[in-house]
């Protein structure tokens, strides 16, 4: 099976709405224990392989990664676009794996999107008991001079028009009545002379200014009589200004995130190209490595990580297979499957003239981690941008694990079903460790050098298979070269199979390169 088949699925069965159904070709059939141990086995031997290159302060923080595929590295043409193959791989919801202790699953395409929005739309802001009846108490304190201000600005400047609201909503969407229109949108906003996609001046910031007047200062002449029923009304809130101040946030906070749920030009979505998304704009995620870097990288022969396994052929057919450091597993599978086309394939291991037990040493250059990163939510110059607020999700898991007690963000009904905030939750891929192909070297210590190269015959270019189904390289990476060498003792021979290598080109954009490991970030885990 070639890369461009797997991607975004698993090797085995994995949460439903986190990870995809895995096709059947991928997924335990006959033996399920052997296929996930050797899997299991694989995937820790390279994310031990990575942590030798990478070093030891690494190894807490890498975890390993079911095989979802390649990973398609040049992932930018750097025109505010996305690599498509790369982005169905890292927009995956990142969970736990079912099958593999300690190993991570990547779900399928914009799953990390997906939930993340059905989050956000679990999400409120309340008060708790005692600073709503404080609001309460001071709003009905307040009531006379909020009606003065509304009163006395109509009667300057005419009714507030639902079209002047909705106006109004797009500077901050907690603007829903005229008291709010007057304090937050004329006032807090174009009176004080706020920039564009600015918050506007706070009610707290008019209550403890000496002269309103002087922070209201592009009022006009006009406007005095509005201006003094404002600064009666602040000062009529007492200490519930900050509260007031504290809920039109939250609420306008939880608007724009809702509404930046549906990426545009303008809230910060990205394009895709390979193929273009033409102008279908989709939740942004990024890096600071540009493809030029992570050519380099691939390039760097000098990072090399290693994984070395041996074979031996069981009685009953098939293999027993070790990887250094672990016991032997049964496997009924091929142990390498080579294939010119569709008119020569099989397993090395298992020609006539191969012999009974097999060294093979993988070793994969060029270790590179390349970080990735969602678009964080933010307000700055050109607006609101950005989708994904870690701040939001800390705080509202926090309130909820607290029983919703405190005034904030919570999940007052509750987590979407299915959903897990924190450590072990839901999460993304913060770092992808990936390699160039390896090359692959299978010591027969026993085979017949001359029998088992009639097998091989001319075929020096071959698509390799490591277990018959994790593709080391498909179409897009181009043919191994295989050579053969015997044994400088009277028995035995190598075979060895060496990738192309890594390089930028026309077809830069589908070239795929294995994965060895992750990091994630969970989820409602941290508080930026």
């Amino acid at each position: 099976m070639k890369a461009s088949q797997t991607r975004s699925t698993t090797l085995m069965q994995t949460a439903n709405r986190l990870t995809p159904r895995a096709p059947a070709s991928l997924r335990i059939a006959a033996d399920p224990t052997d296929k996930a141990q050797l899997v299991a086995a694989y995937i820790l031997a390279l994310k031990a392989g990575t942590v030798g290159v990478l070093g030891a302060a690494k190894e807490a923080t890498l975890v390993p990664i079911e095989y979802n595929g390649d990973f398609n590295w040049d992932w930018t043409t750097g025109n505010v676009d996305i690599n498509k193959l790369t982005y169905d791989y890292i927009s995956g919801a990142v969970s736990p794996s079912t099958d593999i202790p300690g190993a991570c699953a990547v779900g399928g395409t914009g799953s990390l999107p997906n939930l993340y929005g059905e989050l956000v739309k679990a999400l409120t802001w309340q008060f708790n008991p005692a600073d709503e009846a404080a609001l309460q108490a001071a709003l009905t304190k307040s009531s006379v001079q909020e009606q003065s201000i509304v009163a006395t600005y109509t009667g300057i400047y005419g009714p507030i028009t639902h079209a002047q609201l909705l106006t109004a909503q797009q500077v901050s969407a907690s603007i829903q009545k005229p008291i709010d229109y007057i304090l937050t949108y004329q006032a807090g906003y174009l009176w004080a002379g706020v920039p564009s996609n600015t918050a506007p001046i706070s009610l707290i910031s008019m209550q403890n200014t000496p002269n309103l007047r002087e922070l209201l200062q592009y009022a006009p002449p006009s406007a005095e009589p509005v201006i003094q029923a404002i600064s009666e009304y602040v000062n009529a809130l007492g200490p519930s200004a900050s509260l007031m101040d504290a809920q039109s946030f939250g609420s306008s906070l939880l608007a724009n995130l809702k509404k930046n749920l549906t990426p545009s030009a303008t809230n910060g979505g990205i394009l895709q190209s390979n193929p273009p998304s033409a102008q279908q704009y989709f939740p942004a995620f990024s890096s600071n490595m540009q493809p030029g870097d992570i050519l380099a990288g691939l390039q760097n022969s000098s990072q090399t990580a290693y994984v070395n396994f041996t074979a031996s052929s069981a009685e009953q057919g098939g293999y027993n297979v070790s990887f250094s450091g672990g016991g032997s597993m049964s496997w009924g599978g091929m142990l390498l499957g080579i294939s010119v086309g569709a008119n020569f394939q099989g397993d090395v291991a298992a020609q006539q003239g191969s012999g009974s037990t097999f060294d093979i040493e993988m070793s994969f250059p060029g270790v590179t981690a390349i970080p990735f990163a969602p678009a964080s939510y933010q307000i700055n110059s050109d607006g609101n941008t950005g989708w994904l607020d870690e701040t939001v999700l800390y705080q509202a898991l926090n309130n909820y694990n607290n029983g919703s007690k405190d005034t904030g963000f919570t999940f007052q009904s509750g987590l979407p079903s299915g959903i897990k905030l924190g450590p072990g939750g839901v999460g993304y891929l913060s770092t992808v460790v990936v390699s160039a192909y390896p090359t692959i070297k299978i010591t027969f210590a026993e085979g017949d050098y001359s029998t088992w190269m009639q097998w091989l015959s001319a075929h020096a270019s071959v698509s390799v298979d490591l277990f018959g189904f994790i593709s080391l390289g498909g179409a897009n990476a181009g043919a191994f070269s295989a050579q053969v060498q015997q044994n400088t003792s009277s028995s035995g021979f190598s075979l060895t199979l060496t990738p192309p290598p890594v390089v930028s080109s026309t077809s830069a954009p589908n070239q795929g390169v294995p994965v060895l490991a992750g990091q994630v970030s969970w989820l409602g885990s941290s508080e930026a």
